[in-house]
């Protein structure tokens, strides 16, 4: 099953359960002005409670999201995209945790048609938030026993897993911000991921892949006066990762391997005129140049402004630049490179989304401008380094030392350590990993 077609199926169902269809708001929404989007429909819903008067009120949409703070993830794991598709629920007014979860519960199984025997479900433990002590979520325990989940699938987590608080994100100004426990749905992918007996949702193993996430929000905290407040109208949301579904239901071992993101990859490995060394992390730097053109694609047909300085300015630089350093570690050097997988990366989408196209030439304007841009940052910091190279004539440079190619002459890390493995130079990541953790620090006391 399409990744596009799980989104429509859970409109339809929603629909058919009674929620009301809402549009999808823009990437560049006006409630996060300096930044994108960052989480499915909050902005819609934000403005519904604002108004009021929503009690018994039941939506549903189907929101593309983009996460900068998930960048440096990219890569590194199996399920991570800085930009994917979530569809969401939303219920006004009191509901019952039984009749959420039952709700998707139902479509999981009978609509996508997932092993319910492959199933498990977090629920929040209990635990501390500004002084008060929040008993376990014995509600959602008991909802999911009742919908059928034994209790050996069910497993309990803290705040960190199972309590969500609203972020400053949206709403910025607001003293008040939203909160309440979650449960998540799990697929289990079976023994063979496992990393040990214990293992269990909430490893980091990979055997369980969090897909469905509900949160039940009915309080607010005041940071003020550390009082935690009762809403007037509670509401519950719950979402689903279209791409990690059907990286499930596809068989997959990543969303980089589904019908949407897969033949990216394959074009980025058609440009190879020899296999990457060794050294070179290509599976890595494979994916980070597929998610970056992806987000860049979608970022700019909703009007995203030219890279810079400043906000999501430096957002679509950061994403041009990263996509230009890991065609460098590639050791691709087609100069159309960018070019092609641009055009590629619309055609494959067009017939799902056909405003996908209106940003084609903006974005094309945008590469060529940040790609001369690099260039020249590029260079100063080459020439920096073989001045470095050369005082210290003894094959190696310090922690100190690459932070600085890093953070002063632009320098980009993975670049970085892909040249000096052709030079031969040695380089201790432990000691750039502390030299980065003493400069942060510095940045933070000057605040």
């Amino acid at each position: 099953m399409r990744s596009f077609d799980i989104g429509q199926r859970f409109l339809r169902y929603y629909q058919d359960n009674g929620f009301k269809l809402l549009s999808a708001t823009s990437l560049l929404d006006p409630s996060v002005p300096m930044t994108f989007v960052m989480s499915a429909g909050l902005g819609q819903i934000e403005e519904l409670a604002k108004q009021g008067n929503q009690n018994g009120n039941r939506y549903v949409l189907l929101q593309e999201c983009f996460r900068h703070f998930d960048l440096d993830k990219i890569g590194k794991s199996n399920v991570h995209l800085s930009l994917f598709e979530m569809p969401g629920a939303f219920s006004f007014g009191q509901e019952s945790r039984e009749e959420t979860l039952k709700r998707i519960w139902l479509f999981l199984t009978e609509e996508l048609g997932f092993d319910r025997r492959q199933l498990w479900a977090t629920y929040f433990a209990g635990g501390e938030i500004l002084g008060h002590q929040l008993d376990a979520d014995g509600e959602t325990y008991r909802a999911w026993q009742r919908i059928g989940l034994p209790s050996y699938r069910l497993v309990a987590l803290g705040m960190d897993d199972n309590f969500w608080k609203q972020g400053t994100g949206i709403s910025s100004g607001e003293i008040l911000r939203k909160c309440g426990p979650t449960t998540e749905v799990f697929f289990d992918r079976g023994p063979e991921w496992s990393c040990g007996p214990n293992c269990r949702p909430g490893c980091r193993c990979n055997r369980f892949i969090e897909f469905v996430n509900s949160l039940f929000i009915f309080s607010r905290v005041d940071e003020k006066t550390q009082s935690l407040v009762t809403l007037d109208e509670p509401f519950t949301e719950t979402v689903i990762g279209d791409e990690r579904a059907a990286m499930l239901l596809q068989g997959k071992s990543s969303v980089f391997e589904i019908e949407s993101i897969a033949p990216l990859i394959e074009l980025v490995q058609s440009f190879y005129e020899e296999k990457p060394s060794d050294t070179v992390d290509s599976v890595r730097s494979e994916r980070v140049i597929v998610d970056y053109i992806r987000a860049l694609v979608f970022l700019t047909a909703d009007g995203a402004p030219a890279p810079g300085k400043g906000g999501r300015h430096r957002i679509m630089r950061m994403l041009i630049r990263g996509v230009l350093t890991h065609q460098r570690v590639l050791g691709v050097a087609d100069p159309d490179f960018v070019l092609s997988l641009t055009d590629a990366t619309i055609e494959l989408y067009r017939s799902d989304y056909p405003e996908i196209k209106e940003g084609h030439t903006r974005l094309l304007t945008y590469l060529a401008t940040e790609g001369e841009r690099f260039e020249k940052t590029l260079s100063a910091g080459c020439r920096q380094l073989d001045r470095l190279i050369q005082r210290k004539g003894n094959g190696s440079i310090s922690g100190e030392q690459a932070l600085k190619l890093v953070k002063n002459y632009g320098f980009p890390l993975p670049l970085l350590e892909v040249t000096l493995a052709q030079k031969d130079i040695q380089f201790s990541r432990q000691e750039y990993g502390q030299a980065l953790t003493r400069w942060r620090q510095a940045v933070v006391g000057a605040r």
